[in-house]
């Protein structure tokens, strides 16, 4: 193995999104803590340099919705490998990655798997021809297809039509902006004005029914407000360039479908023994330990934790990034046999965005409504462009990786 290193414990963390970069994070802060810097090793492997604000990525604009991870990585001392993770040996403790230079096979005392979720491959008819915020890559893509439809204004026939599939929070928030974002690039590439349409396929017979009775009808109301057409009871079957068809044999002209439905964890959970939910995620203690592996900790949408009233967290940001403290925090301590901190995250709170004027913060499971409209918007957007940041000061972010139960 080329990366075992004497007299050096090698922590490996998979993935750079909230839970693998607040992983490394806390890993350094603790080694710190307990003297053992010099007894350990931090690799992170992550495709590219980017940690990702990927929760943004349905917004109007795209610019600052990535960090480059070498800004805190280098100065902390951790590695970085870009590659892709293929498979995982766990009772070798070997982890192989492709490169751009090559194969890598990389030994590790101890792994934190935090690879995130992704968009459920799908059989569906014409899914290649679909639009996606679900990676930077894509959501560039889609924006770049906008602009390209803008270029030559929106001309076609269904140039004008955008059409959601999925009505979840990402579907919600995507729907809601998604108008806003061709009036953008009209405006900047193109010499006319057009009247868009904007559609959202729910395949329940209502939307938002997730939410208790009052948020559910703001978000109802929000959206006739904003002309969104909704047609529920009925879903996605084929997908053309020009045309989608939906399941009630409803045919709609659109040059652009935006793809929501079906997020899973990722694959590299079937590498491990334990126990998987209808999402892949591996069912994982309260320590946040892998029961059938001793140097094995999971974390953020990959990992099925309970986090109170037997409750497991959801896959989002607002529970990835303080798995990925506890997660750096109890593998640095499992290491060098110290005693592990048990995760608690009790609180749930749902921050919807809603476009502009409109927003709805609940709280708790069922999701009661806590704030709407410009209260609701303006926290929202601390939310978004504060609290989900690292501080911009390292030794500041390094303090802020220490594993304490949030209070939202």
């Amino acid at each position: 193995m080329e990366n075992k290193t004497e007299g050096r414990k090698q922590l490996l963390i998979i993935g750079g999104g909230y839970a693998g970069f607040w992983s490394a994070i806390s890993a350094i802060r603790q080694s710190r803590e307990i003297k053992k810097t010099d007894e350990l090793e931090v690799t992170l492997i992550n495709p590219d340099n980017y940690f990702t604000m990927r929760p943004r990525l349905y917004e109007v604009s795209l610019e600052g919705l990535r960090i480059e991870l070498d800004k805190y990585l280098k100065p902390l001392g951790i590695n970085q490998i870009h590659g892709k993770a293929d498979t995982i040996n766990p009772e070798k403790s070997e982890v192989t990655v492709s490169t751009a230079k090559g194969i890598r096979h990389l030994h590790y005392d101890y792994l934190v798997l935090a690879t995130g979720s992704s968009l459920r491959a799908l059989n569906l008819p014409g899914i290649e021809n679909t639009f996606n915020n679900d990676t930077f890559n894509n959501a560039l893509d889609l924006e770049n297809h906008i602009i390209k439809l803008a270029k030559n204004n929106f001309a076609n026939e269904g140039d004008t039509t955008f059409v959601v599939a999925g009505g979840g929070f990402t579907g919600l928030e995507s729907v809601t902006s998604i108008e806003d974002k061709a009036k953008a690039m009209q405006a900047k590439y193109s010499t006319k004005e057009s009247k868009f349409r904007i559609v959202l396929v729910e395949k329940h017979d209502v939307v938002a029914s997730f939410y208790a009775a009052q948020g559910q009808q703001y978000i109802i109301d929000a959206l006739k407000i904003k002309n969104v057409e909704v047609i529920t009871g009925s879903q996605v079957a084929y997908v053309e360039p020009s045309e989608v068809l939906l399941s009630d044999g409803t045919r709609i002209s659109t040059s652009t479908v935006i793809w929501t439905v079906g997020l899973v964890a990722s694959p590299l959970t079937y590498f491990f023994k334990g126990v998987k939910d209808a999402l892949n995620r591996v069912s994982v203690d309260s320590y946040l330990k892998l029961p059938a592996y001793d140097n094995v900790i999971v974390a953020g949408d990959v990992a099925n934790v309970k986090v109170g009233d037997d409750q497991s967290a959801v896959m989002s940001c607002q529970f990835s990034q303080f798995q990925g403290r506890w997660a750096g925090h109890n593998a640095v301590n499992d290491l060098f046999g110290l005693p592990l901190k048990e995760y608690k995250q009790p609180g749930y709170t749902t921050c919807l965005d809603l476009g502009t004027n409109y927003a709805l913060i609940t709280e708790g499971w069922d999701r009661k409504t806590r704030q709407t409209g410009q209260a609701a918007k303006a926290t929202k957007e601390w939310i978004s462009t504060d609290l989900i940041y690292p501080s911009i000061d390292i030794e500041e972010a390094v303090a802020e990786s220490f594993p304490a139960i949030p209070n939202f």
